[in-house]
């Protein structure tokens, strides 16, 4: 458990420190100690809060300590992007022998936290994993220059709370963010999408009706429980060019596994439908496809032209034959369909405004659309293939997944004049699928084909002289590696909900749900 050791305060006049900026110490007495396990901090410095002037070397705090009359010390200036942690404008004077356990202990009483919170700490966009004496015999740096030192909240690791598992492989996953109700929505390979309780109960599956493999599915109205007329839906795309409108009332016995059927099949593409994306605010949903195209739909079928039926493949004559037949359905075409791309379109999604859109494609581009005139509004070309891409609407940026096993970081905003911000690497396969944090505007997570899901931090990358053939200059590490509970086989899917954790889905056939400290305390009943 990690815990601050006693605190101990002598002083003359007040022992807390002012919240007011660009205040140093300078006159009345101080002495402190911090008992932290094993390491023992000495404060011993003079203060008198007023206004001054940008704090000099001579106006530091002074930090020392029993074990470290050995080593240098050197100055430190701590900062944090989080509004909610800052403290004043203090320049440290600290034994370069103290670690990320001791530093953490410092910003606690810097901040006066009546609970000790875990900080991590970032130096040149690298977390700092040794003492700083070890970081900067590493970076070749002297102890005589002052270091700008970064504090965030600590991301806890992850741990593994159970898992449950169907019957094919699980192409894609979607957590409903009902705060009545929690089910977990995936597709399958074996044409059927199907609603999971966090107990691992099947509260839903959908009839036959695909005729080859689901690649996508996402809420439109999410399931509540505890009301009678609530009604859920859902959307289904896969390889067989087709997506399906799915509604239903959710049952108020969990044991109980109803029998979803279609009500509208919407037909364009002519190629596998490889993701879907939903905009709660107009009511409209995006699709991207292997035949080079994002279309433009409406849930409300009165806004669509009426089509006919695609004809059939052969395959899905011959599956058709050996299986019930499906439900009939109204058939609606989009209300457009966008065309900038030269290959196959592997996502497509919202921004942060509605009447926006981007989509990545095999033809190594991410382009920006413009939703109400149907117009590219720009386009930049990378060095790889994409394969999946999100938004980190706070920073400005998009992250984009490749097939050459690497994330890179992007500003789609007109203005920006390079291509990519970043590089982050650690994959070893194609990563197929990116969801940003719930809890931090800076952590997104990803899923790979090579068998595991990683946890990144835009804060942690660092500037470096080889950019490689694809950086800018800087790349970064992930912070978590997450494995396959089962040992074996791809992650196609995950999604990330602050209620119930990090859901990934595979070859495995298993959802597998990871939760950190700190979040929701949510019962999952592992049945794996």
């Amino acid at each position: 458990m990690w815990h601050m050791g006693p605190l101990s305060v002598a002083s003359r006049s007040s022992s807390k420190f002012s919240n007011t900026k660009n205040c140093i110490a300078t006159t009345s007495n101080f002495s402190s100690n911090l008992n932290i396990s094993n390491i023992n901090f000495n404060l011993d410095f003079n203060f008198n809060f007023n206004p001054q002037p940008p704090p000099t070397m001579s106006d530091t705090m002074d930090i020392d300590g029993p074990s470290s009359s050995s080593f240098p010390k050197i100055q430190i200036n701590l900062s944090t992007r989080d509004t909610t942690l800052s403290i004043p404008l203090q320049p440290l004077r600290i034994p370069t022998n103290l670690k990320r356990y001791g530093l953490s202990t410092l910003v606690n009483h810097l901040l006066e936290t009546p609970k000790p919170i875990p900080f991590d700490f970032l130096i040149d966009g690298k977390y700092l994993r040794t003492s700083i004496d070890e970081y900067l015999t590493e970076a070749g740096l002297s102890s005589e220059k002052p270091l700008d030192v970064e504090y965030v909240r600590s991301q806890l690791p992850p741990t593994y709370i159970g898992s449950f598992e169907q019957d094919d492989w699980i192409s894609s996953v979607h957590i409903s963010s009902s705060s009545t109700s929690t089910a977990i929505l995936t597709g399958s390979f074996n044409g059927t999408a199907q609603i999971t309780s966090l107990s691992g109960d099947v509260l839903a599956r959908t009839v036959p009706m695909h005729t080859q493999s689901v690649k996508s599915a996402t809420w439109i109205s999410q399931p509540r429980s505890g009301t009678s007329s609530s009604e859920a839906s859902f959307l289904t795309a896969g390889l067989d060019r087709t997506i399906n409108l799915w509604s239903y009332t959710p049952s108020e016995n969990p044991s109980e596994t109803l029998q979803v059927s279609p009500t509208i099949s919407f037909i364009s593409h002519k190629s596998t439908v490889n993701s879907l994306s939903y905009s709660p605010s107009t009511s409209q949903f995006l699709s991207s496809s292997s035949d080079n195209t994002v279309a433009l739909w409406s849930t409300d079928p009165s806004l669509l032209p009426t089509v006919t039926a695609p004809q059939s493949t052969a395959f899905a004559r011959k599956r058709r034959r050996t299986s019930t037949k499906p439900p009939s359905t109204i058939k609606k075409g989009p209300l457009a369909v966008l065309t900038p791309h030269t290959a196959p379109v592997s996502q497509a999604i919202h921004s942060t405004d509605p009447t926006a859109a981007y989509s990545v494609s095999w033809d190594k581009s991410i382009i920006t659309h413009d939703l109400v005139t149907s117009q590219t509004v720009s386009t930049r070309t990378t060095q790889h293939p994409l394969l999946s891409v999100t938004t980190l609407p706070a920073l400005n940026l998009l992250a984009a997944g490749s097939a050459a096993r690497h994330i890179t970081l992007h500003d789609p905003r007109e203005s920006s004049r390079t291509v990519q911000t970043a590089v982050l690497r650690g994959h070893t396969n194609g990563v197929v699928s990116l969801v940003r944090s719930p809890e931090s505007e800076y952590v997104f997570a990803s899923g790979s084909h090579d068998g595991t899901v990683r946890i990144w931090d835009v804060r942690g990358v660092s500037s470096t002289s080889d950019g490689g053939d694809d950086g800018e200059g800087k790349s970064g590490g992930s912070l978590f590696v997450i494995k396959r509970e089962s040992g074996t086989g791809k992650v196609f899917g995950v999604d990330w909900s602050r209620d119930v954790g990090l859901v990934s889905v595979g070859e495995d056939k298993k959802i597998q749900i990871n939760r950190g400290e700190g979040m929701m305390d949510v019962t999952v009943m592992d049945q794996s």
